[in-house]
């Protein structure tokens, strides 16, 4: 009989230590998991304060006024070739990063089927009158220089 007494005693002990290692283990994974949501925390809450700034880029808001005041829709990319249908707006007010050589071209119908009329931004401008191109219903930005009409 003592030699049962011995492995059951033995056997506890070992289950004791097994145990403890876990318990360890668990506290140091949490106290990891805890500190890397804390060094994490600020790069996921960090949010611009205003809709209208962007990061990296050329951006381009198209306004209901002369002035860029007034109704500005969303910040869209310069770079971004895309069909834009803004009939009826008077402004472009543009923010972001340096401007680059592009230009924008003028549809008189919806979805961008040709160019009527194209012109280059003009360098260094934060807010472009554009009702020279009032009879426009849609847009579309170019890189480089303006290509001859084909409406």
């Amino acid at each position: 009989m003592p030699n049962n007494e011995h492995v059951s005693s033995s056997s506890h002990q070992g289950f004791k230590k097994k145990h403890i290692t876990v318990t360890i283990l668990k506290m140091f994974f949490a106290k990891a998991l805890a500190l890397f949501i804390a060094a994490t925390a600020p790069l996921t809450l960090a949010a611009p304060a205003n809709e209208t700034v962007a990061q990296d880029g050329y951006w381009a808001q198209f306004c209901n006024d002369d002035d860029c005041t007034v109704d500005c829709g969303m910040s869209v990319d310069v770079a971004n070739p895309g069909c834009l249908n803004e009939f009826g707006r008077k402004s472009i007010k543009f923010h972001g990063g340096g401007h680059h050589d592009f230009a924008m071209v003028a549809s008189p119908s919806g979805d961008c089927p040709c160019q009527r009329n194209c012109a280059s931004i003009p360098t260094n401008t934060h807010c472009w009158n554009i009702t020279q191109f009032s009879g426009a219903q849609s847009f579309r930005f170019i890189s480089g220089r303006c290509d001859s009409n084909n409406c």
